[in-house]
Order: C-alpha cells, then structure tokens, then sequence
C-alpha cells in the first residue's frame, strides 16, 4: 500500500486491511481519519477545517463521559499536509489517512466509495469503513462483445485496463464458386465462426474468474451478442455475472465503461446483501447488538454483519477483554473497563483475529448479526436479541450490562 496517492482511488485489498491491523499501539494514539472530499472545487477549500473538526472530537465524549488524549500535534500536521498537497486530486471520494508518529505510521488513501465522516483514537487503524469500501466498490470484468471482436477489461478504482482481446473473423473461403447454395453455405460459416467465437470469449472468461479471488463480471455490446456469450459461460464464470448493458461495442471508451457498468455492480453488490443476510436471519444466528456482543465475546461469531453506519462507543474488561455497553466491572474478573471508541469495531477486529469473515451490509433489519458456529451457551438464549432500538446505550440506564442474556464471558 501506497502512502500517499494523488489523482486515482485507491486499490484497497484485504491484504493491506491486515497490514494496518498489524500496527497497534501501546495506549490510544493511532488516528483514524475519514473524510469526504466534495466534487465541487470550491468546497475543497472548507476541508482543512473540517478535518480540523474531525480530529479534535476523536477520543473525546466517551460513552461514560469520559475522554481520552487527543491526536497528537505532528500526526495532526501530517493529516494536514497531506490534504493541502493532495485534496483537489480526490474529488468525489473519501480521504482515508492513519497516522500515528510512535509507530512511524502514516497513510493517506483515497477510496472510490464516499463514505461517512469519522477521526477515531485507538490503539490500532479503525478499518470498518475501509471493509465497506472494498465491498461496496468491488474491482470487476467488463467484457465488451460484438460478433466479430471482444475486449476484457478490468476495472479498478479509476483504472481501466485492456487484459484481454478477441476477433472472431475467420478468412473467407475461396471454394465458394457459382450462386447456387452460395448465401446459404456463407451463413452456415458464420454461425459456426459466432459460436466458436463467443466459445472462446467464455474460456477466457472462465480463466480469469479461476484466478485470484473472484470478481463480478459485467457483459457489454448488442442484446444478441450479450446472449450468445451468456449461453457458453461456463459455470465459474456464469455465477460471477453481475448483469449486463447495451451499448454500442465500438463506441465505449474507458470513461464511458466504468460509467454504465457503475449501476450495474452497485446493484449486484446489493443483492449479495440482502441474500446474505437472508441466510443468516434464516440460520443459527445471535441478530442485535446484545446478543451478537455475546456470540463474539464467546468466540462463537462464524460470520459477522455489520448493517449500522454509525459508531457505538462501549467499554472492554481490562483482563479477559469481553465487550461491554457500559462501564461496570467484569463480574468475572472484577477489573475495571477501559473505553471502547467503537463497540461495532471491536467485534470486527474479534471476528477477524478469529478468521472469520465479516460483511457490511445496507438496509438490514438489524444493526448487527452474527452467523454461529454452534449455539452460544450462557444464562440464557441469545440467539435472539430485540435491543436495536436506542443502540447508542442498549443495555438500559442503569442496568449492569455485565448480567442478563446478552452477556457470556468469552476469551480475551
């Protein structure tokens, strides 16, 4: 990863999500800052201040009413810096920028998805928003057919590259004498020159979806050639389709490409979405923020989804690490809670220091949701949990969130 990116968004990978939750802190001094870089020029002018904004606010007004030390002044200047140089390059996108100068961290990366504002302290980069944009703005194919020629483009972030091209124009056969059958011979050649030709498309096709992690395909040209390169998909690449456009096949520049398969792959990924947390509302699953607090305390969280925008301030036991609404002590270690910036970035982290995956998701009926391995085991069942509602204190004023079904001590 880059530290610093002018004029193109940025290509994101799981990979350097991991390399950033590798860098942790000692105490509260990793910056996270997000920030939204607006499409007209003369808005970028009112960003320094906003980051300013941002910055200060982090790690101030815990849930408790407490506050943590701000960032420190020469991760602040680096933020600063960095945007003075670089934000009229990032219109329309997200700033992402961590920093922290007793690491010897700082990145800045802008992300082809605008996503919330949001400066976080912590001990390690707040990478919940980073996940979101790389599911939400997946790279993805475009295969670009007509009868005679394709093109296989792949697009990433700002980037169209040609990877592959086809042209299906065979010679033409010198033993067609005379003007008897001569049409008909000659449109028998041709269909069987589309088909090998749409044939061949789909092998490449087929092998790029068997390399790497998989990424959706998108089919562009005429509605007839669209269904001939769909009828010889074979099966990996027919379950990476995402859908389809007609345009002109000779007409479609790079520009106009990421432009009309934009809508497509936004709606792709939303499907994915709503399928996926079909499944898991239909499964063994912990669904609300109490009971998925436990299946991830209990290290039960096989799969988690994150539908709720916004940040959840808690606490975490100092000992054993389980997660908590409020700040009384552990019944089980009697420690006292440190402060969690983020509840909902906690059980990412969790999930994903246990391998498993986790999905941000839209329009859910839930904030949070968990697919189990197996049934949490506790005082009581919570498989089910109704404490959406008000999810900035769930458990309640008042109540030890400690005790009641949403809480079964987990390992650390």
């Amino acid at each position: 990863m880059t530290p610093c990116r002018a004029g193109e968004a940025a290509m994101i990978s799981h990979a350097d999500v991991e390399k950033l939750r590798g860098r942790r802190a000692p105490e509260p001094a990793v910056l996270s800052l997000y920030l939204p870089v607006p499409l007209d020029p003369a808005g970028v002018r009112g960003l320094a201040a906003r980051a300013e904004d941002l910055m200060a606010g982090a790690g101030a007004g815990g849930p408790d009413g407490a506050s943590i030390a701000g960032a420190g002044s020469a991760d602040r200047d680096a933020v600063l810096g960095a945007l003075a140089a670089h934000g009229r390059d990032w219109p329309g996108r997200t700033a992402a920028f961590f920093a922290c100068q007793q690491l010897g961290l700082f990145e800045a990366l802008p992300l082809p998805c605008v996503l919330p504002g949001r400066a976080v302290l912590a001990t390690r980069p707040h990478v919940r928003p980073l996940l979101a944009a790389i599911q939400r703005c997946p790279d993805y194919l475009v295969a670009i057919i007509s009868r005679r020629h394709a093109r296989v483009l792949s697009v990433s972030g700002n980037r169209v590259e040609t990877v592959a091209s086809q042209s299906g124009e065979g010679p033409r056969s010198h033993g067609f004498g005379g003007w008897y059958g001569l049409e008909t011979r000659r449109i028998q050649q041709r269909i069987i020159q589309l088909g090998r030709h749409y044939r061949e498309v789909a092998a490449i096709l087929a092998r790029a979806a068997g390399v790497g992690r998989p990424v959706p395909l998108v089919i562009a040209g005429h509605h007839d050639s669209i269904a001939g390169l769909l009828q010889e998909l074979p099966p990996a690449a027919r379950e990476a389709f995402a859908g389809s456009f007609t345009a002109d096949p000779h007409g479609l520049t790079p520009a106009r490409v990421r432009e009309l398969a934009g809508p497509v792959i936004e709606g792709w990924v939303a499907r994915r979405e709503q399928e996926l947390a079909g499944k898991v509302l239909g499964g063994l699953a912990a669904v609300g923020l109490h009971a998925s607090l436990a299946a991830v305390n209990q290290g039960v969280a096989g799969h988690l989804l994150v539908a709720h925008e916004g940040m959840i301030p808690g606490f975490a036991c100092g000992r054993c690490g389980a997660l908590s609404t409020g700040s009384f002590e552990c019944p089980d270690c009697g420690t006292a809670a440190r402060t969690a910036p983020d509840l909902l970035e906690e059980m990412v982290q969790r999930t994903l220091d246990g391998n498993g995956p986790v999905t941000m998701i839209r329009d859910a009926p839930f904030s949070v949701a968990a697919r189990l391995r197996f049934p949490v085991t506790g005082r009581k069942n919570v498989t089910r949990g109704a404490d959406d509602e008000g999810c900035s204190d769930p458990a309640g004023a008042g109540q030890n969130p400690w005790q009641g079904s949403a809480w079964v001590r987990g390992a650390s």
